[in-house]
């Protein structure tokens, strides 16, 4: 691998990380996973079904490492069990995050001794 995209992958994984981004959706995949053939990628599935509108945005938060941040709540009630989970996956990529950062950290001790 080169060292420009060396660099380039570096600058991605950085701007992956500049932000941290929870959307709490409802809805139905059912038909999209009887129809998956066998191929049961979650990932390619879940996409699908937000672009064929079987999925319905209920929560989504978004925070910068500036410290910036956007809220979105859906119109009308929302489940309390989802607003826990919303919760609790922020809470998981903020977690993720931070130890990331302790790695890279205990790294960069460890190049500059």
């Amino acid at each position: 691998m080169s060292l420009t995209k060396a660099f380039g992958k570096l600058k991605e994984g950085l701007e992956d990380f500049s932000k941290l981004e929870v959307r709490t959706f409802t809805g139905d995949i059912s038909a999209l996973i009887k129809g998956s053939a066998g191929d049961l990628d979650v990932g390619k599935i879940f996409d699908a079904a937000v672009k064929e509108g079987t999925l319905t945005l209920r929560l989504y938060t978004r925070l910068d490492a500036d410290g910036d941040s956007d809220q979105f709540f859906s119109e009308g009630p929302i489940d309390p069990i989802l607003v826990e989970a919303h919760a609790s996956a922020f809470q998981m990529g903020q977690e993720i995050r931070h130890s990331y950062l302790e790695l890279f950290m205990t790294v960069a001790k460890g190049i500059i001794k």
